[in-house]
Parts: C-alpha cells; sequence; structure tokens
C-alpha cells in the first residue's frame, strides 16, 4: 500500500525538474477595459523626452506649493512617435490624478493646468523592468491593434505604480482603441 502523499510529492519533484526548462520572463499579455474619469494636474511640454524628470519635478512642485493633493499614478501622454519626430518637435505631457482640481482654463506649454480625463476603452498592458526595454512594450500593444479587429483612438499613456526614477519600475501602458465594425475588418 503506497502512502496517500506519494503522488503529490512526485508532482512537486516534476514541476521543480521541469520549472527551470521553461521559466523565464513571464509572457507579456494585453487587456482590455475603460478607465476610471479623472480630474488631472498636467504640465504640457514639446521637446526631447530628457527634459521628462524635470517636467515631474515641476509638476510635483506646482501641486505642493498649490496645496493640491494627489490621488493616483504619475502618467506621461505621448502625441507623436520618437523614431519619426525630431526631438524639438515632440509633444508630451506628464499629469496626476487630484481630487479637487484648479480651474481648468486653457493654458501654455510647460504651465500647470487641470483638466478632465473622460473613461476611455484601452488595451494595455504593464511593463516591468528597465526603462529601456519598453518600446518592446509598446510594440506588442500596437502589433495586438493591428493583428485585431481594434483600431487606435488616441495616444500611448504610461502609469508609473511605484517611485519615479525606481531601476525596475511597473508602467501600465494604455493604447486607447475602439473595436472596429464587421464592414470595417480586413479580410484575410
Amino acid at each position: 500500500m503506497r502512502p496517500r502523499f506519494a503522488l503529490p510529492v512526485a508532482l512537486l519533484l516534476l514541476a521543480c525538474l521541469v520549472a527551470p526548462v521553461f521559466s523565464g520572463p513571464a509572457p507579456v499579455k494585453v487587456h482590455r477595459k475603460n478607465t476610471e474619469p479623472r480630474a488631472v494636474a498636467i504640465i504640457k511640454h514639446k521637446g526631447p523626452h530628457s527634459g521628462i524628470p524635470a517636467a515631474v519635478k515641476e509638476l510635483y512642485a506646482k501641486l505642493e506649493e498649490g496645496g493640491y493633493h494627489i490621488c493616483g499614478p504619475l502618467m506621461k501622454v505621448y502625441y507623436n512617435d520618437s523614431s519619426k519626430t525630431p526631438d524639438d518637435e515632440l509633444l508630451w505631457d506628464v499629469r496626476i490624478a487630484v481630487p479637487t482640481p484648479g480651474s481648468m482654463l486653457k493654458v501654455e506649454m510647460g504651465e500647470l493646468g487641470f483638466g478632465y480625463l473622460e473613461s476611455v476603452y484601452v488595451a494595455y498592458t504593464y511593463h516591468t523592468g528597465t526603462y529601456d526595454k519598453v518600446r518592446e512594450s509598446y510594440d506588442l500593444l500596437l502589433d495586438w491593434a493591428e493583428t485585431t479587429k481594434h483600431e487606435v483612438t488616441g495616444y500611448m499613456t504610461e502609469l508609473y505604480w511605484g517611485p519615479e526614477g525606481s531601476e525596475n519600475p511597473v508602467i501600465e501602458i494604455w493604447l486607447p482603441v475602439r473595436e472596429k465594425a464587421p464592414s470595417e475588418r480586413v479580410k484575410r
């Protein structure tokens, strides 16, 4: 008669032997959701992405100076493709959710402003690791949109779930999309 724990122990040993063969980074998955509407503080910029760290510091400083509280992760929105746009022509902004925004007037580049983000349907994924590899996650989302029945309807947005500048940040990347009607879909 075999002990009752023989099968579980055998399965555990098998898993220990097989796991190293299949180990490696977890596969990146694309998910979809409707984002939550939110009021945000925004600073818009034009120029190289190397200016982002200074813009983030400026955003936090202006919010602190104005007595505003934050209630969400830091967000960065990119309005054009850095591989196709000269550095001095890149448009981007940094933003963060605030529970009580200031006046929602139109502001110039580099000024603190406030806006309201409506709910939007997005494809999203999580990028974990160094920022120099984030392009792979962007490409994954863009490839997904191209090979499914979805059309890109907005700009890439990054949400930072952890401290700014950490070595291996967790970045949630949104790609606004809409599902194409059957008549719009390409036949393969």
